[in-house]
């Protein structure tokens, strides 16, 4: 016990805390992020029953939606501010309005009110996902954040994977209530360690928050992404899904132009003129938009195509995520050991592009074994890459820029999964005969030539998917080169980026 403690009270070279504290703190996060990977497969479990229950079928995607485009448009704005104030307080705010959010969702009379309730736990959902990388970014030295990094994936995708069954059985055993409910608890706990265990920051010094930029950004980002749902859901050419893209392009170069006048932006243009930042950013979306948009439409496939369960369709996607949890983890061992990431950049897209070409050439021939077979080799591929962009984005910012360009990053892989979900069914559906409509059709009855016209479709959609994965190795080639891996806060490796607008910051307290 005495040989524990004194591991525990340790504080390795490089370090700013103990390893307890580094424990406790990622202890506190990895609960966090384990809530918000849980709501949203949890959510998509339990939206029958909801329906069932409050009616409003009209707003059924959107109970997921809501809580998307709310999430996407803060996450910017927390990663400034805890460059700003510190994340201990704000982890603090994003968790209880998370936790309200999701009371009052288990609360909800109405779909409406859900919708707008979903959005209140967006908002914190936000915070969640932009505080944690962050967080770790300014706890662990760079040399070791890659096992810290890989773990994280490891936690959103194990979510994932538990979220419909304890979906399905909060349902079954209790109430769709009790989805949101269950949160609370395990908020509460995360709330409760994170107070104590992350340090209150000591001082700051002025400071500016772009209040103009910020607006603007989540103008442009929300019409941005309610334009392209809506153009899959009524049409590129209508009225409402031309009028959310104009007004995007309008407010998105508005952003741009007031950023380039902002004493310190919401989004530093500054970040992107390094290519090891530009190079992550451009690679997470693509890598996003690859990734997300196949696991949603892998269980099309089976149910449709092979004419299995929805049960088997999920199954499918187990080997995917263990794939992916697998090779995370041993990917971020790797990286801290050798001090290198520029190897797995690289053998991540050639690994997932292969999955992907695999998964393209499926048929009405093809097996539940083969198409789980392919989605391992895909989650091999996405787990090899899966932190590394984050890790290399934050090796060569500034300290007091890691909250901001951890952000951007997480800002990116948002805009690329909502982009791919929208390309890949658009892709699809231009595959279908004219007047086919498979999602009102029984998916598990479709006759024989429906199902080949399925399959026909999806293919040139899996093939789109990795194309992806080839500009992204070609992008990486070219963009991303080895900058060695900090071993402490206070190195400044040869290639950062020079101190830009942004006023200093004390480096005391997270």
């Amino acid at each position: 016990m005495g040989r524990l403690r004194a591991r525990l009270a340790r504080k390795p070279p490089g370090y700013r805390f103990t390893i307890g504290r580094v424990l406790a703190i990622y202890g506190a996060i990895m609960v966090a992020i384990l809530l918000a990977a849980l709501d949203q497969t949890i959510v998509a479990t339990s939206l029958p029953a909801i329906v069932d229950d409050l009616g409003g079928l009209t707003s059924y995607s959107w109970v997921i939606t809501s809580y998307i485009l709310a999430m996407t448009v803060t996450v910017p704005l927390y990663g400034k501010l805890g460059d700003i104030y510190g994340r201990r307080l704000l982890w603090m705010f994003a968790i209880t309005i998370f936790l309200v959010g999701s009371a009052l969702c288990g609360l909800a009379q109405s779909m409406n009110q859900l919708v707008a309730f979903r959005v209140v736990q967006g908002l914190g959902a936000g915070g969640l996902f932009a505080l944690a990388h962050a967080t770790i970014g300014v706890i662990v030295p760079p040399r070791d954040r890659g096992r810290y990094q890989g773990l994280f994936g490891s936690t959103f995708v194990m979510g994932s994977i538990i979220g419909p069954a304890l979906g399905g059985i909060l349902v079954d055993q209790a109430s769709w209530r009790w989805t949101f409910y269950v949160n609370l608890p395990v908020g509460a706990l995360a709330l409760a360690v994170i107070a104590i265990a992350i340090p209150k920051r000591e001082k700051r010094l002025d400071h500016y928050l772009d209040v103009p930029g910020a607006a603007l950004l989540a103008g442009g980002s929300c019409a941005l992404l309610l334009g392209l749902v809506w153009g899959r859901d009524h049409g590129w050419g209508s009225a409402r899904v031309l009028g959310c893209l104009a007004a995007a392009a309008v407010l998105l170069a508005v952003f741009a132009y007031v950023e380039r006048r902002a004493p310190e932006p919401i989004l530093p243009f500054d970040l992107l003129r390094h290519p090891t930042v530009a190079t992550g950013v451009v690679s997470i979306g693509l890598a996003a938009m690859a990734m997300v948009g196949t696991i949603s439409f892998v269980p099309l496939f089976v149910q449709g195509v092979i004419g299995t369960s929805a049960t088997a369709s999920g199954a499918v996607l187990t080997p995917f995520m263990l794939g992916a949890v697998g090779a995370s983890a041993i990917s971020g061992q790797w990286i801290s050991r050798s001090g290198r990431y520029r190897p797995n950049a690289l053998a991540g897209p050639i690994v997932l592009g292969t999955g992907l070409l695999l998964l393209s050439r499926m048929d009405t021939g093809t097996s539940n074994a083969e198409a789980a077979g392919y989605m391992v080799v895909s989650g091999i591929g996405l787990g090899l890459m899966m932190q590394v962009f984050v890790v290399a984005v934050q090796n060569v910012v500034p300290f007091r820029s890691i909250g901001s360009a951890t952000a951007l990053t997480q800002f990116s892989r948002s805009v690329g999964a909502t982009l791919g979900v929208t390309l890949m069914g658009v892709i699809i559906n231009h595959g279908l005969p004219a007047g086919t409509d498979v999602d009102r059709a029984a998916i598990r009855r479709l006759p024989p030539n429906l199902r080949e016209e399925l399959a026909g479709a999806m293919q040139p959609a899996f093939m789109s998917a990795a194309a992806l994965c080839a500009i992204v190795l070609l992008i990486v080639f070219l963009g991303l080169r080895e900058v060695p891996l900090r071993k402490d806060f206070e190195e400044e490796p040869a290639a950062a980026i020079p101190e830009a607008k942004t006023p200093a910051v004390l480096r005391s307290g997270t």
